[in-house]
């Protein structure tokens, strides 16, 4: 016999603890596959004569070098030929992960064998004889798998629900499901689990017939409380899933994090933001170390412009050495929103990577190009990595807004034309260009490239818009910025600026109620200081100075360098 010491092999970070079978199309691409078949693991030490040893030679090699069938087959035979429940273990893990699935049947049909006792087995086992529609085979090692987990919390049940839902047939998970039921009929795992997976296809009647059959068994259960909100928002009744959490966290599970949690997300979901932050806010106090609670207040906090109350959140989420990328974003935003530029540029530059990088970074240009370091401010956009040709457009972007910020209208057209060059038909590109070519009183090639937009895209309410509008303002072609507006508002007609194209063209028709009654519609949806100043310049016209007044000077309180909205009033003689 030779002694395999501390042999090397696959699984690592996947290792499918749990067996997480994937019964559905295999989504990982070859590469991928082997490329996690070849990461490294150890096998525990163990007596293998020389023909074992070899086979699990071969296949580590053949797994390093990515050759996963080869690994598979030799994992396969090494088991076989010792019958040691750990290389059969292994092989049908190995198997799963290259999801060579009838090899990884017989090899955890090997291991069960091999060792009767072992839940683990039966829970790799199951879902396998299911995938090959071996439905009855499935109900039997499943009740084996509930019989020897007796000593876990919910008896292996929510672990089967979650194979379940992953079946690649629903109604043969879900029958699976309720003849594990006919034998669990007074145990609340069992009906939360049935519950979860009619909820997971779907089924929302079912789900809460389970769930709370669930709660009959086991009053005041935080997953079943949980799950019933849930559904109960699901089937439309946000109010009644809302009225009935608010019920239990006054009730019986006052001091239940998750069931606040819970609660504050479903508020936070029907837009009732004040009362959502109040609830994080709770959250955040009675458990200092409870991360989500802590980050949930400081968005909001943030939405709601409670700067202070979103600082102490964040700060504290950065204690708690979690979500620490996240965090320095939103603290940048904090301390921009506080004018402490310096400040904010030190937690934007700790976002390194992850979601929020390119914003982040973009932000920090923003803020340097605002101090007067333009220069500086490209040179960081420059040194930026990006991961795809999307990532690179958004921080042309970003580069050329900062030079029209900067009035630099000619080297932004510059900048535009060379990117254009290399991606003609990137439309954010060309319209970028068209809003500084306006600017820059370059009408003829703002219209040109507002014109192959269009033609691209017969629908793109932006840029239908945007021609409309400028030859509204700026020329007498008033006939034809009607018709692309109007064509503009029939893709969007809820959408603020175009509802203010289309009162700014009326004015200039000499239109003037019609113009006024579209403006106050358009104001009335976002507080626009370009709004404000078309509408305090309508009524200007019409003479109602005195409420044309009170309009100009709202929008200048909160907008008090704003060029449209000064030039409006420089007009007006104010």
């Amino acid at each position: 016999m030779v002694r395999a010491v501390r042999f090397l092999w696959v699984l690592g970070v996947v290792w499918l603890t749990g067996c997480a079978v994937s019964t559905g199309v295999v989504k990982d691409s070859p590469t991928s596959t082997a490329a996690s078949v070849a990461t490294l693991t150890e096998l525990p030490e163990g007596e293998f004569s020389a023909q074992v040893m070899y086979q699990l030679l071969v296949a580590e090699v053949a797994g390093q070098r990515g050759e996963v069938a080869v690994a598979v087959n030799n994992y396969l035979a090494a088991a076989k030929e010792s019958r040691d429940a750990n290389v059969a273990e292994r092989a049908a893990r190995i198997a799963i992960l290259a999801q060579a699935l009838e090899k990884a049947l017989e090899a955890a049909e090997l291991w069960v064998e091999l060792t009767p006792d072992n839940a683990k087995a039966y829970e790799v086992l199951a879902p396998l004889l299911l995938v090959f529609g071996r439905a009855p085979e499935t109900v039997a090692r499943y009740e084996r798998y509930i019989a020897l987990s007796a000593d876990e919390a919910d008896q292996g049940f929510m672990q089967i629900s979650g194979q379940l839902t992953r079946a690649k047939s629903p109604v043969a998970a879900l029958s699976v499901m309720e003849q594990l039921l006919t034998k669990q009929q007074s145990n609340p795992y069992a009906w939360l689990a049935h519950g979860q997976l009619s909820l997971r296809q779907g089924k929302l009647g079912l789900a809460m017939d389970s769930v709370d059959k669930s709660l009959t068994l086991k009053s005041h259960w935080t997953p079943a409380v949980i799950m019933r909100a849930r559904i109960l928002s699901l089937q439309g009744n946000r109010n009644a899933a809302l009225a009935y959490l608010e019920k239990e966290r006054e009730g019986e599970l006052k001091n239940d994090v998750s069931v606040g949690l819970s609660y504050a997300r479903l508020l936070t979901e029907a837009e009732q933001l004040p009362q959502a932050f109040a609830e994080f806010e709770r959250l955040a106090e009675q458990e200092p170390g409870n991360v989500e609670a802590q980050y949930a207040a400081g968005v909001l906090a943030l939405q709601l412009d409670k700067l202070d109350k979103a600082e102490i959140r964040f700060k504290r989420v950065l204690r708690l050495k979690q979500r620490m990328l996240e965090s320095s974003y939103y603290l940048g935003r904090v301390y921009e929103e506080k004018k402490n530029p310096e400040t904010a540029l030190k937690y934007y530059f700790a976002v390194h990577h992850g979601e929020y990088y390119l914003s982040a970074q973009s932000r920090a240009a923003n803020l340097l190009a605002e101090q007067g370091k333009l220069a500086r401010a490209r040179e960081h956009l420059h040194s930026l990595r990006v991961r795809n040709e999307q990532d690179q457009v958004r921080l042309y972007l970003v580069e050329g807004e900062l030079l029209r910020k900067a009035g630099q209208y000619l080297e932004a057209l510059a900048f535009f034309a060379d990117k254009l060059e290399k991606l003609p038909n990137d439309t954010s590109l060309r319209y970028a260009r068209a809003l500084i070519a306006e600017r820059a009183n370059k009408l003829v090639l703002a219209e040109e490239d507002l014109r192959i937009i269009i033609e691209r895209e017969p629908s793109n309410a932006q840029a239908l818009n945007a021609l409309g509008y400028t030859l509204a303002d700026r020329t007498e072609r008033l006939d034809e910025a009607l018709d692309y507006i109007t064509r503009a508002l029939e893709v969007e007609p809820k959408d603020a600026a175009i509802i203010d194209s289309m009162g700014w063209v009326q004015y200039r028709m000499g239109n003037h109620a019609k113009a006024v009654g579209l403006l106050r519609q358009a104001l009335s949806l976002i507080h626009d200081p370009e709004i404000a100043a078309h509408l305090g310049e309508v009524l200007w016209e019409m003479g109602n100075k005195q409420e044309a007044l009170d309009v100009l000077e709202t929008a200048l309180e909160k907008h008090p360098k704003h060029k449209i909205l000064l030039d409006a009033m420089k007009r007006l003689g104010l």
